[in-house]
C-alpha cells in the first residue's frame, strides 16, 4: 500500500512540474538565456530614457472620473523618478556609469462585473502588465515583462470609482517599479562593468548613443467636406424603391439597409415619415412594414430617429410592434457609437470610393467587431482591393508583435487579416506574413500567418 502510495504522489508532483512549465510560458515569447557576468563593486546611475503608459478600459461607456492616460503617465513617471532620487540611483549631467531605463506600463481599468449584460461603474483592481527592459545604448543588458499583476494592496478589497483610488494606484505602480529595480540592479551593476571592461569614460559616453526605433505611423488622410458622402445615384435607387415600389419592395429596401451603414438624410427622412404615418395601424400588412421600418431606423445608428420610435413606445402602437422597437432601442445604442466611427468623413480619403472609406475607418477603429466584420467583408467582397490590403498590412505590422493590453483582444482580427493577405495572392504580402509566423505576439497569429504565407 506504501508503495501504492508513493506512484501515486510522483504521478501528481509530474503533473504539477508539468503544469507549472506550461504556465510559466507565455504564448509567443521564449525566454532567451540570461547572460551571466562576473560580480562588480562599481556604483551605477539610471536614467529614464523612455517611459510610456496605456490604458484601457473594460466597459468603455462609463465615464466616471478617473485619470486620463497622461494623467497615469505623468503621476507613475513623476513618483518612479522621485523614488531614484531619493535612493541617490537617479543619473544627474556629467555621470558616466549609466544605465538607461525603458519602461512601458499597460494599466487595465476593470470594474464590478466585467463580462457580464450589467456591469457595474464601481472600479475593482486594476490588472498591470509592466515591460522594463535597461540598456547600455544598443545592447540590452536585461528585459522583463510581467502580466496579470493585480493591486489589490492598493484597493483594500474595497470597491469605488474614486479618482483618489486611482492616484494611490498610479504611486503603488511606481514603488512596485522601485522595487523591481533594486532586486536586479546588482546584474546591471555585473553587466555594466563587464560591457565597459577598459573603456575610457569618453568611450562609455559613445557606447551609450542609442538608435532611435523607427515608430510605424499613420498619414492622416485629408477628410471629406460634407456628411453626406453616398454616391448621389446611390441615394436615388432607394428613394425610388421608397416611393414607387410596392410594400414587398419597401421591405426588401429596409432588410438591405440594416445589414449595411447608409447615412443618407433623404432616405431615413423617408423612411420616417412612413413610420409615423402608419405605426397605429393594426392591419397584419402594416404591422409587418411597421416592424422592418422601425428596424431599419434603429440599425442606421443616427440618434436623429430615436424620437420617432419613443413616439412608438409611448403611442396605443399594436403591442407587438412596441415589442419589437423596445429591443430595437436597445440595439440602436451600440449602433449609434459605431455609426459615428463608420461614417466619420475627418478620416476618409476624397481619393477613394465610399465603400472603401467605412471599411477604412472600421479597420482602424477601437471596436473590436466592427474591425472583425470589416476584415471578413473585404475576405469575401473585395479580396483584390490592393489599398484596403495595404490597411491591414500596416496595421498587423502595428499591432500584431506588440505585447500590449489594447491589442490582446484583436488575435481573432490579425488571424483573419493574415488569411485575407495570403489569400490575395498578391506576393508583396509574403515579407509580413513571413516575419508574423516567426514574430507575432499571439499564437494563433503566427499559426495563421505561417498557413497563409505559404499560399503566396
Amino acid at each position: 500500500m506504501t508503495q501504492y502510495i508513493k506512484q501515486i504522489l510522483l504521478v501528481c508532483l509530474s503533473i504539477i512540474l508539468l503544469s507549472a512549465c506550461a504556465q510559466s510560458k507565455s504564448p509567443g515569447q521564449s525566454k532567451p538565456p540570461v547572460q551571466s557576468y562576473p560580480h562588480s563593486d562599481i556604483e551605477i546611475k539610471y536614467a529614464v530614457r523612455h517611459f510610456e503608459a496605456d490604458l484601457i478600459q473594460s466597459v468603455p461607456k462609463f465615464k466616471g472620473n478617473y485619470l486620463s492616460r497622461e494623467q497615469l503617465e505623468t503621476i507613475i513617471r513623476k513618483q518612479f523618478i522621485n523614488l531614484l532620487k531619493e535612493q541617490n540611483l537617479l543619473a544627474a549631467e556629467g555621470d558616466i556609469n549609466v544605465v538607461d531605463l525603458d519602461i512601458f506600463v499597460d494599466y487595465s481599468r476593470r470594474f464590478v462585473g466585467d463580462g457580464t449584460p450589467f456591469p457595474v461603474e464601481k472600479m475593482v483592481s486594476p490588472i498591470i502588465a509592466l515591460h522594463e527592459s535597461s540598456y547600455l545604448g544598443d545592447v540590452v543588458i536585461r528585459s522583463k515583462v510581467t502580466s496579470g499583476m493585480a493591486l489589490e494592496d492598493a484597493f483594500n478589497g474595497l470597491t469605488t470609482h474614486n479618482i483618489e483610488l486611482e492616484h494611490k494606484t498610479a504611486q503603488a505602480i511606481a514603488n512596485s517599479l522601485m522595487k523591481r529595480l533594486n532586486s536586479v540592479s546588482q546584474y546591471d551593476k555585473n553587466a555594466f562593468a563587464a560591457i565597459t571592461a577598459g573603456m575610457s569614460a569618453e568611450q562609455i559616453k559613445q557606447k551609450r548613443r542609442y538608435t532611435k526605433k523607427e515608430i510605424l505611423t499613420k498619414a492622416k488622410p485629408a477628410g471629406l467636406a460634407s456628411e453626406q458622402y453616398l454616391p448621389e445615384e446611390l441615394v436615388q435607387s432607394y428613394l425610388l424603391s421608397l416611393t414607387q415600389g410596392n410594400a414587398a419592395t419597401r421591405i426588401e429596401l429596409y432588410k438591405q439597409l440594416i445589414s449595411e451603414w447608409n447615412n443618407s438624410t433623404a432616405v431615413y427622412d423617408a423612411i420616417n415619415t412612413r413610420v409615423l404615418a402608419g405605426y397605429q395601424s393594426t392591419a397584419a400588412a402594416d404591422v409587418e412594414e411597421m416592424t422592418w421600418a422601425t428596424k431599419a431606423l434603429a440599425y442606421s445608428g443616427l440618434e436623429r430617429y430615436r424620437s420617432t420610435l419613443d413616439t412608438v413606445m409611448a403611442s396605443d402602437a399594436p403591442q407587438k410592434l412596441q415589442g419589437y422597437v423596445t429591443n430595437y432601442l436597445e440595439t440602436m445604442t451600440v449602433r449609434s457609437e459605431q455609426a459615428q466611427v463608420i461614417h466619420d468623413v475627418s478620416t476618409m480619403y476624397p481619393e477613394l470610393d465610399w465603400q472603401t472609406n467605412q471599411l477604412m475607418n472600421m479597420l482602424n477603429s477601437s471596436d473590436g467587431s466592427l474591425r472583425l466584420n470589416a476584415v471578413k467583408i473585404i475576405y469575401k467582397q473585395q479580396p483584390n482591393n490592393e489599398r484596403l490590403l495595404d490597411e491591414l498590412s500596416d496595421i498587423l505590422q502595428r499591432e500584431a508583435k506588440v505585447q500590449r493590453n489594447r491589442y490582446a483582444g484583436y488575435s481573432d482580427f490579425h488571424a483573419w487579416s493574415c488569411r485575407v493577405l495570403g489569400s490575395s495572392g498578391n506576393a508583396k504580402y509574403k515579407a509580413v506574413l513571413a516575419d508574423l509566423a516567426e514574430n507575432a505576439y499571439t499564437y494563433k497569429v503566427r499559426e495563421f500567418a505561417g498557413k497563409f504565407v505559404r499560399k503566396l
